[in-house]
This record gives C-alpha cells, structure tokens and sequence, in this order.
C-alpha cells in the first residue's frame, strides 16, 4: 500500500504520522513556528509525492441541519452552492452532506452542512504543503473522521454521543441513525484538569444543547461511547450510571479499540482517528478545488502509471504465451522433420528392394490415370435396358427382334459437343391382322411411354410399321395371308447425361 500523510491540525500545532501498509507510524509533534514548519517540510521532504489528508481538531466549527426540496442534477448543485454561500460566506472549507429524505409526501431532502468557520488555523500548514509541491488530498472535521471509526465499530444504537478526551478538551460528536449530526469542543483551557463530575455535567449541558437545536426530543436518552484513548475515562464512566438522560454508557480502551479495528496497532492517544483517516477518507472533503489541484495531477500520474504498469505486465504475458507457443511449434516441427526422414530412408530401403519394371515410372503413372478416367467415363447398358424392359411391361404386343446401344461422341449435327448414350430398338407389332392404322398407334403409345421414363432424355420413331410420310411410295398386296404380313419399326433413344 502506498504511503500517505496523516496530519492532525489544532490551534498552535500539529501532530503528523506516515500511514503505510495499513499501519500508522510514530506521531511528531509540529509547533506553530519556524522550527515547527521547518520539521513538518523535512517529513514532507522525506515522503515526497505521498498525499497528504489533514484532519482538523479545532472548536472554531460549524454543523447546520436543514430540509431542502428534493431537486436533482444542475439544479441540485446550484440550490446547495447558494445555500453553503448564506451560511458561510467567510470560509471556503464547508461541504454538504445529503443524509436521507423526509417520511413525508413531498420527501424533501435532509441536509447537513459543515464548516470550518476559521481558516487561519490550516494556512501555515498549507503554505508548507505548497512550497513543497505536496499532493493535499483533503481536509476533514474531527468528527467527520469519528462517522468512519462509528461505522468501523458497528455500533447499533440510534442515538449516540461519541466522547473522547483531546489535549484541546472534551470532544462530543453526536450521531443519530449511524450519521453525524452535531459536534462540540468543551473545556479547551489545557492548564484546567476538570473532575470526572464536570466532565458528566458537560454531557448534560450537551444533551440539552441537543435538545435546543431540536436534533432530540427532551425524554431522549443517550448511549453514550467513552473513546478513552488515555486510561482516563473509568471514573467518568461511573458518574454517567448516575447521570440522568443518559441511556448507557460504554467505554473502549485503546487496546478495545485497536482489537475491533482488526489488531492494527495504536500508538498513543492521538493515533485513533488519525489510523481511521489513514484507512479510508470521509465520503465529504471541506477543502476548495484549488488547494487539492496537486492531489488530482498526482492521482492522474499514478492512473497513468497503473494503466502502463497493466499494459507492461498483459504485453509481457502475452510475448511469455508467444514465446511458450513458438518453442512447442519448433519442437513438433523438428520431430515432424526427424519422423519424415525416417520414413524417407525407409521408402528409399523398400524402393530398392523392388523388381526391375518394365516401363518408366511416368509411364506407369500415365497408364494409372488412364485407367481411372476409362473407369470413371465407362458406360454400360443396364440403363438402358432397364427403361426398355419396364416400358415393355406394359405393351404386351410389341416384340423385339433387336437392341443397339452405344456411348459416344454426338453427331456434329446433334447440338452436343460431348459425350451420349444412345440406343436403337427394333421391333414388331404381333399378332398383326393387317391393320396398320393399330400398328402405328401401338408404336406411337409404346414411344410415349418409354419418353416418360426418368433416365430418358428424348425418343424418336426412325420406322414406322407404314410410311405414310407424302414422298414415300405405297407398294405391297392386299393379296395373301394376314399371317405374312409383318409391322416393323425403329425406335432411337437418347438418355440422359448420368451424374
């Protein structure tokens, strides 16, 4: 984890640590003079760039309370910036600080705005930040600190009065629901030493100052929590028991409390809030953009160098992957290499234990790839004769005396350049009793059927039984038996190209 500076401001010092892998380390004490500043730039010197988050413990605040109409976006940042410019017109620390809306139908929202009202008290402290280029990070209330040690503590009760013991007095902070609503710094004089029973009646006045700003309804009894950082708080305890208003008391040492923040150390009183601060910032910064302008450049610079550092490291795993990847490639590749000359040596062994051939080996190749291609353009007459005979099937008087089949080129004047597969039947019409005009129909019906096969591309009728084309002369006799007469025809078939 990278190192931050905690400071802890209040009047006339300030008390600064490096927090630095979730622990705090000793705390130095800085005076409000030359040697005091000059000691706080020598640290700053020391962590240069590490981001600074000030923490201010001053009575010189302010805590207001107000419901403002629920608005959203622009509007929303214009209606708070008018109001933190009415109540603080003197300060540029204060901030606003939605915490929940009205039960009500119009569901307003409740506000808290804080303010630290006297600026002076950080300019010192600033100036030497500036002069050393220091990236501020934020400037935070005491009690806003307190809200993250409240939720880190996992407190339950409603109303709560969270009272801890600083060399500038006693602070309060009380919170209702887990969130702040108040703050006071009581008894500042240091050489003062109050008793246990001013320090109770002091709580008193606050439940009553509560009461005023009408945060409490006057039957309300607080819980109330002991931060007790010194060992100093056991006998305020027992006056509280008596106390009236008050609910309970608890009271966590510093070793308590150091066990509930999860065993991180805690070196003296002041080393609480500055280790909560240290562990996570407040979720509201009263400090202007213009002083935490060095705190974004160098938040930019270390997003910057993460995103590089990212690239670095995918660049680096991805090259290691490609590098991984090309030495397995390289491997296969040389024992793909060694396993072919393997087999290389052994086709040159085998292929010298062959018998002499008879041709060249090209010549064999060719024979080879002429045998397949006479393979693949091989035709036979199963097709042929398979539509022939099922057509005959259903023309029971034609009989064939001869079939003619052949594969081959087309006829120039065929239309085709390639190959077809052609067929020629012949046949007669029998029994035929001289009728002629039967015979032709009978040829004319068997040709329709057999165009209809689906392996047929086309049927032709070369002869018939008569020709009765106008050029063909008639000859014949009427004469004689019926049995001599005969009814011939040709019939030529074309087939359609096999896939």
């Amino acid at each position: 984890m990278a190192a931050k500076i905690i400071v802890s401001v209040a009047p006339q010092r300030a008390i600064a640590a490096v927090f630095e892998n979730g622990k705090l380390g000793p705390c130095q004490e800085y005076a409000l003079n030359e040697q005091g500043r000059q000691g706080f730039g020598n640290l700053l010197l020391a962590h240069t760039g590490a981001p600074v988050r000030l923490m201010v413990d001053t009575v010189e605040e302010d805590y207001h309370t107000e419901v403002l109409p629920h608005v959203s976006g622009s509007a929303r940042q214009e209606l708070v910036r008018r109001k933190l410019g009415q109540l603080y017109r003197s300060t540029p620390y204060h901030a606003a600080w939605i915490q929940g809306r009205e039960p009500d139908k119009r569901r307003d929202d409740r506000y808290l705005f804080v303010a630290l009202t006297n600026a002076e008290i950080l300019r010192p402290w600033l100036e030497t930040l500036q002069s050393f280029q220091a990236p501020l990070a934020g400037v935070y209330l005491f009690p806003m600190v307190t809200q993250e040690l409240v939720a880190r503590l996992k407190l339950a009760m409603s109303d709560l009065l969270v009272v801890s013991r600083h060399n500038g007095g006693l602070r309060q902070s009380y919170f209702q629901g887990g969130l702040l609503k108040a703050s006071r710094l009581a008894l500042a004089e240091r050489e003062h030493s109050p008793s246990a029973a001013n320090l109770a009646a002091d709580i008193v006045k606050t439940r009553l100052y509560l009461n005023s700003l009408r945060l409490t309804a006057h039957e309300t009894k607080l819980a109330v929590l002991l931060l007790d950082t010194d060992g100093s708080m056991e006998s305020l305890q027992q006056c509280l028991h008596s106390t009236p208003g008050i609910a309970s008391s608890q009271r966590l040492s510093l070793d308590e409390l150091s066990a509930r923040l999860g065993g991180v150390p805690l070196r003296g009183p002041h080393a609480l809030h500055m280790t909560v601060l240290g562990m996570r910032c407040p979720a509201h910064n009263l400090a202007p953009p213009g002083t935490t302008r060095n705190f974004r450049g160098h938040r930019q610079r270390r997003l910057l160098l993460a995103a590089s550092a990212a690239v670095t490291a995918v660049a680096m795993i991805v090259a290691g992957a490609t590098l991984y990847q090309g030495h397995r490639l390289g491997r296969a590749t040389l024992q793909l290499e060694t396993e072919a000359r393997s087999l290389q040596a052994s086709y040159d062994a085998i292929a010298k234990a062959f018998p002499h051939a008879p041709a060249s080996a090209g010549n064999l190749e060719k024979a080879v790839q002429l045998s397949i291609r006479l393979g693949q353009d091989s035709r036979t007459p199963d097709q042929f004769m398979l539509a022939v005979s099922r057509t005959l099937e259903s023309s029971p008087e034609i009989m064939l005396f001869h079939l003619a089949w052949k594969f081959g080129a087309a006829a120039q004047d065929g239309g085709d350049n390639g190959w077809i597969e052609s067929g020629m039947v012949e046949g007669e019409i029998r029994p035929f009793q001289g009728d002629y005009r039967r015979a032709m129909k009978s040829v004319e019906r068997f040709a329709e059927k057999m165009a209809q096969h689906p392996d047929i591309a086309s049927v032709s009728v070369l002869q018939m039984p008569l020709d009765i084309h106008s050029s063909a002369a008639l000859s014949g006799s009427t004469q004689g038996s019926s049995e001599a007469a005969r009814a011939g025809f040709k019939i030529r078939v074309v087939l359609k190209e096999r896939k």
